[in-house]
């Protein structure tokens, strides 16, 4: 059970990688970002072997409920990323960068 604590709503879409959605692999990489006038969260194991059909779209709450640690993130602003080293290590933030 997780402690919600993200201000968005617990319905809120986001995307995370079928390795995190089927617990094969933990999530090591979290963005907040934006595309235009959207807003979105990306959950991701952090590796580079994926495909386009492997991005999947859950519920915020349903994030929170997989790996509760990225509560420790609902502040994060938008434009910066989190990732870490270990499942057991701290959360590591840095500034998104989009090249366009």
């Amino acid at each position: 059970m997780s402690n919600y604590k993200f201000k968005e709503a617990e319905t809120t879409a986001c995307f995370m990688c079928d390795h995190v959605m089927n617990k094969t692999r933990p999530i090591m990489l979290v963005t907040h970002d934006e595309d235009g006038e959207y807003e979105y969260w990306q959950f991701l194991c952090g590796e580079t072997d994926h495909n386009d059909g492997d991005i999947k779209i859950t519920s915020l709450k349903k994030a929170t409920q997989i790996d509760p640690s990225i509560n420790d993130l609902h502040a994060l602003k938008l434009g910066v990323s989190a990732d870490r080293k270990t499942i057991a290590a701290p959360w590591e933030l840095f500034k998104v960068t989009n090249k366009k």
